[in-house]
């Protein structure tokens, strides 16, 4: 018994590892700090951020009004050290701490967005500025970086199987990663559990406050009786989108199974920029069909969704959708973006500036994106499979029915 308990203590002692890291309490601070960049960084105020305390009390709190077994992963980088905090409902159950340069860390991530890219993304309107890479003389580059942040991000001794879910909070660009793909064990993540990427701790906390009733947090139970479609606009001739019939024929999928008085359907002429202005705010469900641009260097003016219209009214910017909140916050409680790059954006210390962090901003819950130039055909299998799965109401939605429908 005694050589089991100095076997444990020594186990332990490698676990926390012996680099100085910050503690959860001056990350949270970080965190903090980092968002009001961003916020400036997006000209937009941070003031409507006010959260009250945000601490490891009210994480758990947050956690422990979930029936199922969540946890978050807090990724945190500060003088060349990557910090995890892994806070479960009984609080802080694990730190680890590695040292790890930023400019690496971007890199990997990059790596392996590339190895995972389809090979189909070459016949992508170059409008998206997809430049072809050619993978073969870099695989085992790409591949290493892939096992690598894999063991980083996911270490064995956090033992993340024990999870029905996990909320991750990154930096940088690594909410860019297909967490789904990475591996818990032998096994991938998808396949063990639902996962979610909260923008920030404090963004965390707002979502969930907006979700409050009587000071207690509640698990949302998802409905869709009330949902607005925007599919296959009618794209301005002079620039270059190819169409997209499967985008409208996965919404009538869709709604084929919806009572005609619950949803709302743009398409063609009168998908524009004006009429969904006019819409966007009285709806649950808001799903976008059609083509997006993420673009990293100018992502307020040149990353935006395609719509109908001549190109000076066609493009919906982040800038405009974060805007919207000046008008209304938005009621819905998934957002969809069924478009190429949606995920994608501008690294920032505090996460990506792009297009879904712009419905966030404007009030959605939450936001299902795409990470890559996306194959019209197969989003519409997914996201056909993804709304079956949602009439189901069971725990932990949307998150479970992407992971049943993927």
């Amino acid at each position: 018994m005694m050589l089991i308990k100095k076997i444990f203590y020594f186990s332990f002692i490698l676990f926390i590892s012996t680099i100085k890291g910050q503690t959860l309490n001056e990350i949270i601070v970080n965190h903090g700090i980092n968002l009001g960049h961003l916020y400036q960084t997006r000209d937009t105020s941070s003031g409507w951020l006010s959260t009250g305390e945000v601490s490891i009390e009210s994480i758990t709190f947050l956690l422990n009004s979930y029936q199922k077994n969540v946890a978050v992963l807090i990724y945190n980088h500060q003088n060349d050290t990557l910090t995890l905090n892994l806070i479960s409902k009984k609080g802080l159950l694990a730190i680890l701490n590695k040292k790890i340069q930023k400019e690496e860390i971007i890199k990997k991530v990059t790596n392996v967005s590339t190895l995972f890219t389809s090979k189909s993304s070459k016949n992508i309107s170059e409008l998206r500025g997809y430049i072809s890479v050619d993978t073969k003389n870099k695989k085992s580059e790409l591949e290493n970086s892939n096992r690598e942040l894999n063991n980083l991000l996911l270490p064995i001794s956090f033992n993340l199987e024990t999870f029905d879910h996990i909320i991750f909070v990154p930096i940088y660009n690594l909410s860019t990663l297909p967490f789904s793909a990475l591996k818990i064990n032998d096994d991938y993540l998808i396949d063990k559990m639902s996962f979610s990427i909260a923008p920030s701790l404090f963004e965390l906390m707002v979502s969930k406050k907006i979700n409050r009733k009587n000071h207690n947090y509640v698990e949302i139970y998802y409905h869709r009786d009330n949902a607005l479609f925007v599919a296959y606009p009618e794209y301005p001739k002079d620039l270059n989108f190819q169409d997209l019939p499967g985008a409208l024929n996965r919404v009538e999928q869709i709604t084929n199974t919806l009572s005609p008085d619950t949803y709302k359907i743009l398409t063609g002429n009168d998908a524009t920029k004006s009429n969904i202005k006019e819409n966007i705010c009285d709806y649950d469900l808001l799903y976008f069909a059609t083509h997006g641009v993420s673009n990293s260097e100018n992502p307020l003016e040149k990353s935006y969704l395609v719509l109908a219209g001549d190109k000076n009214n066609a493009l919906f910017t982040v800038k405009e959708i974060q805007s919207l909140r000046h008008d209304c916050l938005l009621k819905a409680d998934l957002v969809v973006l069924s478009a190429c790059e949606t995920g994608l954006g501008k690294s920032h210390e505090a996460g990506i500036i792009g297009l879904a962090r712009s419905f966030q901003i404007a009030g959605a819950k939450h936001i299902l994106m795409s990470l890559w130039n996306i194959d019209d055909a197969e989003t519409a299998k997914l996201m056909v499979l993804f709304f079956e799965e949602l009439k189901e109401s069971t725990f932990l939605q949307p998150h479970a029915s992407l992971r049943n429908a993927i």
